[in-house]
């Protein structure tokens, strides 16, 4: 009996198993483990290449600066992989370059062998390419890559990018742009146009070259335009910007102020987030452009940096109305002397906002000016949780939080957030707050 188990325990089971049922084991596997296995036998060599659904090069290729003997095998491991691209059920390749600027691999050699890769990729039927190249001066991408069926998310981080003027995604649904330089702007502009059922959009730190932005899709429900601190060198390359998509769900916006904005009516639009920055005064009419073509927001997150010293000065412009507007994150960056009570001007364009989150870092009481007597709709009968953040236990804040708790009739929930780490400091501010009048019975003062 104990020779029979012994026996079976030999067996190679696994080798019995059909081609379908390893294939799925080998999926449930990480791709370095799968390499592996094609050393094992004949069989094995090849079997990898209908399991394998995902190859990412940053699992398995990170950032070496000196090759190894796993790294070669690998970079031969993905040749063999796409050498039959009938046979792939590849869903997602995500590629770098560090690998080429190894000093084992000529330059050229090495984007040769990506490309190829990248074409036997879009031949055997991939839905996603995440492609890396950290270095501008690279070949030129495959016209595939901009025509090819099967794509539904293309994600392209590449220094020079040059798109083919005939482009095509007809099931594309995710584009993102990051770090990019456009030498035709308007080539980009007509992929987006082509892109018939594109979702998601994105550019991120992207340069372009003396174009309008002129943005047109209608089924388009995410839209990231993130040009960060870019405008310190006046790299944009634009000066207008046009968006019309009035299915836009999501909006976001990093930037200091074009000279001109012309956004369609966003009927869908449930959230934004807006984070620009003033350099001139001429800045406080385009930032005003700006906010109302997303003046059917749901969700606003609002960052400002007046660098001109205007906008906070200025009376707010009557025409702006947030009718839809729900929920509100207000923060000010980087400038002291804002006038920290024109937020309370601000709530009059809101009037049936009901969260009110305030980030008051980088408040002084010089920027406060007397509190305004006509008390907002929204704090009267709509605003139910408040949250202030940073709050450092300054008077003049003090007397903000106050009006608020005098005339917010519906508030349930004032949260607040102090730098201070000390509990008995914190506990005091909390001591203090609760002492002041409440309209709302039902308010109660928390700390995160």
């Amino acid at each position: 009996m104990g020779e029979q188990v012994e026996s079976v325990g030999v067996l190679d089971r696994i080798s019995n198993l059909p081609d379908h049922i390893l294939c799925r084991i080998l999926s449930l596997l990480p791709i370095k483990d799968v390499v592996q296995t094609s050393i094992i036998s004949l069989r094995w060599r090849y079997l990898y290449a209908s399991s394998v659904s995902v190859i990412d090069f940053n699992d398995c290729l990170p950032h070496i600066s000196v090759p190894s003997e796993n790294d070669n095998f690998f970079l031969n491991f993905v040749d063999r992989f796409f050498s039959n691209p009938k046979q792939l059920s590849l869903e997602c390749f995500r590629v770098h370059d560090f690998w080429v600027r190894r000093d084992d691999i000529p330059r050229d050699e090495g984007y040769l062998r990506l490309n190829g890769w990248i074409c036997a990729a879009l031949h055997g039927g991939v839905k996603e390419i995440d492609i890396r190249f950290v270095y501008k001066d690279v070949p030129t991408l495959p016209t595939l890559l901009f025509n090819c069926q099967s794509l539904v998310t293309l994600k392209l981080i590449i220094g020079n990018m040059k798109v083919p003027s005939n482009t095509c995604l007809p099931n594309l649904k995710t584009l993102h742009f990051g770090c990019s330089t456009f030498q035709d702007g308007y080539s980009v502009l007509w992929l987006i146009s082509n892109c018939h059922v594109l979702e998601n959009l994105e550019f991120t730190y992207c340069e372009f070259h003396d174009i309008s932005l002129n943005i047109r899709n209608l089924y388009l429900k995410r839209l990231v335009l993130d040009f960060g601190e870019m405008y310190v060198h006046s790299h944009r390359g634009f000066n207008v910007i046009e968006i019309d998509t009035p299915n836009l769900v999501y909006f976001k916006y990093v930037d200091t102020m074009a000279e001109g904005y012309t956004l369609s009516d966003m009927k869908s639009l449930e959230r934004a987030d807006i984070e620009i920055t003033l350099l001139a005064s001429v800045d406080y009419e385009r930032a005003t452009g700006l906010l109302k073509g997303i003046s059917n927001v749901r969700s606003l997150c609002l960052a400002i940096e007046d660098c001109s010293k205007t906008l906070f000065l200025t009376p707010l412009d009557p025409v702006l109305a947030f009718n839809s507007l729900v929920e509100l994150e207000f923060r000010n960056y980087y400038s002291e002397d804002w006038q920290g009570t024109w937020i309370l001007e601000y709530l009059h364009c809101m009037p049936n906002l009901k969260t009110l989150t305030l980030d008051m870092s980088s408040t002084s009481a010089e920027g406060f000016r007397s509190l305004p007597t006509t008390v907002p709709l929204c704090l009267l009968f709509h605003i139910k949780e408040i949250e202030i953040k940073h709050f450092e236990g300054e008077e003049h804040m003090f007397e903000m939080i106050s009006y608020f708790l005098k005339h917010a009739s519906v508030l349930e929930k004032l949260v607040i957030e102090t730098l201070d780490p000390w509990e008995k400091e914190e506990s005091a501010v909390i001591g203090k707050l609760s002492s002041l009048p409440k309209k709302s019975n039902k308010c109660e003062i928390v700390t995160p």
